[in-house]
């Protein structure tokens, strides 16, 4: 009886110490946001919030955006041979 309840009081103080952790975080996020318009505007210029990589990370489905189009598969696949470059003070004749 008193482990289920102690079990009990332990969930309801780390919900409650996740929801105000959370909050607090969302409320650092907002004041932050808040700071730079307010910055941005004080120094004469029209704040953007550039929101494009929320759309795009909103299309994303299994490992393949939307956006681009399908790729043929690749046929063989060669193998590159390598070569030593030159420093820029040497020269070869």
């Amino acid at each position: 009886m008193i482990s289920a309840f102690v079990n009990l009081l332990t969930r309801l103080v780390l919900g409650v110490a996740t929801a105000v952790l959370v909050l607090a975080f969302f409320a650092l996020a907002l004041f932050t946001l808040l700071g730079v318009v307010i910055w941005s505007l004080l120094r004469g210029r029209k704040p953007v919030i550039d929101v494009s990589g929320l759309k795009r990370a909103g299309q994303f489905r299994a490992g393949r955006s939307s956006m681009s189009p399908r790729r043929a598969p690749v046929g063989e696949v060669v193998d590159v041979e390598a070569r030593e470059v030159p420093t820029p003070g040497s020269r070869l004749n």
